[in-house]
C-alpha cells in the first residue's frame, strides 16, 4: 500500500511507575498520542496510508466525517494541509447537541477546513449528507477522496499491523513480555489492526478493547467481520473468529462522548500519577476500563500491561470544569 512518512516514529513505550504502584500490575504507555501531526494521536498512522491512497488516485480535496469534536477531523486536516490538500469535513451530533467553538472545532476552523454541520440520530447516521458534499466538489471541479467513518479501513488496520512490529521491537529492546494490550475502542478499526498485528505476528499478549460506544455483542459481531474483509485485502495467515474478541462496554456511560465518574477519575489519576494527560472520550474510559479490570481480577497485580494512548487531548476544553475535577 502507498504511505506517506509524516508521523514522528517510532512513539514512546515508557513506564508508568506511579500509576503501576497505585494499581498494583506494572504499566507502561504506547505514547501514540505523540504521533506529531495536528497535535497527534492515533488517525495519524491510518492517514498516513488513506492520504497516500488518495493522493495515488489523484485527488485533491480529502472529505472526512465524525462528531463535532472528532478528533480524525482535526488531524485530517492538518495531514491534508501538509501535503497541499483541501479538506471538508462533515461534523454531526444529535439533534440539540452544543457545538461550541473549542478544542478539536475550533482547531479545525484554525486549520481552514471548511465545514458542514448535519444532525445525526442515530449519531453515526450521516444519510446523505456525505455523498451531496463529495458531490459538490466534483460540480467546482474538485477530484474528492471521502475517509471512511474512523478511518477504519484495510488501510487503517495496516496502520496498526505496523504499529504492533514497531512495539514488538520495542518490547524486545526493553526486555519486557506483556500480558495484555488495553486500548479504547470506537468504530474499531485501531483494535482490528492491534488484534490482527498481534495474531500474525505472534505476540504473547491479549488485547483487550473498552468500547467508547457501541455494544460488545454488537463489536463481537462487527470486529471478526471486519477483520476477515481487511485480512484478505492484505493477505494475512491467522483471521479472528468471535471467541477471539476481547471487548468491555461497561465503560460507555449513557453515550458516547458523555463524562463518566469513572473516566473523570481515570483522568485526574493519570495525570497526577504520571503528568500523562487523558481525553474524555477514548483513553479516559478506556483507563477506567483497565482500572476496573484490575479491580475486578481480570488483570492481575503481577501481571504487565501496555495501555495504548490514542491521544484526543483537545476535546477536554469542550468539558465544563467541574466535570473533570469533580467535587474538589
Amino acid at each position: 500500500m502507498p504511505r506517506l512518512n509524516l508521523a514522528k516514529l517510532p512513539t514512546p513505550l515508557d513506564e508508568a511507575p506511579r500509576l503501576s504502584a497505585a494499581l498494583g500490575p506494572r504499566i507502561l504507555f504506547k505514547r501514540d498520542d505523540l504521533t506529531g501531526v495536528g497535535l497527534g494521536g492515533n488517525k495519524v498512522r491510518k492517514l498516513e496510508f488513506l492520504i497516500a491512497r488518495a493522493l495515488q488516485e489523484g485527488a485533491d480535496t480529502l472529505i472526512a466525517s465524525g462528531g463535532f469534536q472528532s478528533n480524525l477531523a482535526r488531524i485530517a486536516v492538518a495531514m491534508a494541509n501538509g501535503v497541499g490538500m483541501r479538506t471538508e469535513l462533515v461534523l454531526g451530533g444529535v439533534p440539540g447537541e452544543p457545538r461550541p467553538m473549542v478544542g478539536n472545532l475550533l482547531l479545525d476552523r484554525l486549520l481552514g477546513a471548511k465545514v458542514t454541520y448535519v444532525d445525526t440520530e442515530p449519531r453515526w447516521d450521516f444519510g446523505d449528507s456525505i455523498e451531496r458534499v463529495e458531490a459538490e466538489v466534483r460540480r467546482r471541479g474538485g477530484h474528492p477522496y471521502v475517509v471512511p467513518l474512523g478511518a477504519s479501513s484495510a488501510e487503517g488496520v495496516a496502520a496498526y499491523i505496523c504499529a504492533t512490529a514497531e512495539l514488538q521491537q520495542q518490547l524486545v529492546e526493553l526486555n519486557v513480555e506483556p500480558h495484555h494490550l488495553i486500548v479504547g475502542v470506537g468504530s474499531g478499526g485501531t483494535y482490528t489492526g492491534l488484534l490482527l498485528g498481534q495474531m500474525n505476528l505472534q505476540a504473547g499478549y491479549r488485547v483487550t478493547g473498552i468500547s467508547v460506544s457501541r455494544t460488545r455483542e454488537y463489536l463481537l459481531d462487527k470486529i471478526p467481520e471486519f477483520a476477515r474483509e481487511a485480512g484478505s485485502e492484505l493477505q494475512l495467515s491467522h483471521l479472528p473468529r468471535r471467541q477471539d474478541i476481547f471487548v468491555q462496554d461497561e465503560y460507555v456511560g449513557p453515550s458516547y462522548g458523555a463524562l463518566t465518574q469513572g473516566c473523570s477519575e481515570a483522568i485526574r489519576l493519570v495525570a497526577r500519577t504520571e503528568g500523562v494527560i487523558l481525553d474524555p472520550v477514548y483513553s479516559g474510559k478506556a483507563m477506567a476500563g483497565l482500572i476496573g479490570m484490575i479491580r475486578s481480577g481480570l488483570i492481575r497485580r503481577d501481571e504487565t500491561v501496555v495501555f495504548l494512548h490514542t491521544g484526543g487531548q483537545p476535546a477536554l476544553f469542550a468539558y465544563e470544569s467541574e466535570q473533570l475535577l469533580g467535587r474538589e
